[in-house]
């Protein structure tokens, strides 16, 4: 098969063959510098040190606890398999784009020599510190990532992602407002790269399916008060409404609650599914439905979560979104150290697509990491999906998830849907 490196020069991949499947952290920080370790100890095997830069504070805070979960999961499954590679973890605030938490996180993070980068949840986030970790030569690997803008930005090679671009968010969430019948739709989105990136292929998706969007307006990130913004949107009396956000989705629902809007009529994103919760008694959002890139997490992967932030002495966690990205992200990196034989920017680099594609199957780290020792070429398929990274360090395929609220704001998961680009 041969192994593939990322290159500085990117082409953008973004048609969509689309189609329908439907249905169904803190570990200790030790190690050397970013160079590279290729010894833990006396048995020679790899040290890889990785950091993440995930939300625990700011307007996507909601997302934090799995993804954190699934990265120490990871790197507990992978020491455990004691298969000739070691991950330390650190993990760092994100914080939000009002705040300068991320920059100083991977400074830190930088500073303390680590090979890899697993973050940030916010594309906004990401552009904060993207060149600080790349011209670092240092992997930066998301999550949850979904502007388009990654495709083809100057990275050199060292920026990938688990997350598929909104292009295929965009597209599937458009489709699915015209497959429920909705011929008139307003959209409220954010002011930035996740907002503007969604809303353009979302838009795009309804009016190629014969809709029309009747009405848009923007807001600020972390802004407060959306009256205006809603008189307008609902001002043209549609049937759909498309709300792009973070945690600001509170404060939008109990307002278009005072305004008397159905709910049913609601459609949100991987931004701010889930910041809605049972335990939020102030308004109930009965009816709205989400997207979410990936596939609903299973239940033995939950009660894996579920039981390590109880050792851990931390919450039970209440959504899961991004949680297999953010394993397969971890676990990614570790099988690209093992079939490059080191752990620096460079050699993860290197291995990164070539292990995600074209070899044998396989879909757990243990069974990996025996193929890479017997010296096969392999295809990690994760948790998360298939993921198959093309040369822009973008997966070629994803499946996006819709779930939808009941009374009481109740979750369930409704459909899958696959989709290539």
């Amino acid at each position: 098969m041969g192994v593939f490196a990322k290159t500085g020069s990117r082409s953008l991949k973004t048609t969509l063959s689309g189609a329908a499947i439907l249905g169904i952290s803190a570990l200790v920080l030790v190690g050397c510098a970013s160079g590279g370790s290729t010894s833990g100890g006396d048995s020679g095997d790899l040290t890889l040190k990785v950091g993440s830069i995930l939300p625990q504070t700011g307007t996507l805070a909601a997302l934090g606890p799995p993804e954190i979960a699934g990265v120490d999961a990871a790197a507990k499954d992978i020491n455990d398999a004691k298969a000739g590679i070691t991950v330390d973890v650190t993990q760092k605030d994100s914080g939000d784009t009002t705040t300068d938490i991320a920059t100083q996180s991977a400074t830190s993070l930088l500073a303390d020599g680590v090979s890899a980068i697993i973050g940030a949840a916010s594309s906004g986030v990401s552009k904060t510190f993207i060149d600080q970790v790349t011209q670092a030569g240092v992997i930066q690997i998301s999550p949850a990532n979904t502007s388009p803008d990654f495709t083809t930005y100057d990275d050199d090679g060292y920026y990938w992602r688990t997350a598929p671009s909104d292009v295929l968010q965009g597209r599937i969430l458009g489709n699915k407002i015209v497959k429920d019948g909705k011929t008139n739709v307003s959209i409220l989105y954010m002011n930035d790269a996740y907002g503007t990136g969604l809303e353009s292929n979302v838009k795009k998706a309804l009016e190629d399916g014969g809709a029309k969007v009747g009405a848009e307006a923007t807001f600020e990130p972390a802004s407060t008060d959306f009256n205006s913004a809603l008189t307008s949107v609902l001002a043209t009396n549609p049937d759909a409404l498309v709300v792009i956000s973070f945690d600001e989705i509170k404060t939008i629902a109990e307002q278009l609650a005072a305004k008397g809007f159905d709910f049913s009529k609601f459609y949100g994103a991987d931004g701010n599914y889930g910041v809605i919760t049972d335990k939020d008694t102030n308004v109930d959002i009965a009816g709205a439905q989400f997207t979410n890139p990936g596939v609903e997490a299973k239940s033995d992967l939950q009660d894996k979560l579920q039981a390590l932030v109880k050792d851990q002495g931390n919450d039970p966690l209440t959504v899961f979104s991004y949680a297999p990205e953010s394993y397969d992200a971890t676990t990614l990196l570790a099988l690209a150290a093992l079939q490059g034989k080191a752990t620096d920017g460079a050699t993860l680099k290197a291995n990164l697509q070539s292990v995600s594609e074209g070899g044998t199957k396989c879909e757990s780290f243990a069974d990996c990491a025996k193929l890479i020792k017997d010296g096969t070429d392999i295809d990690y398929d994760g948790i998360s999906g298939p993921i198959t990274f093309d040369e822009n360090g973008d997966p070629t395929e994803a499946y996006v998830s819709i779930y939808k609220y009941a009374t009481g704001n109740k979750t369930s998961f409704e459909e899958q849907v696959f989709g290539k680009l």
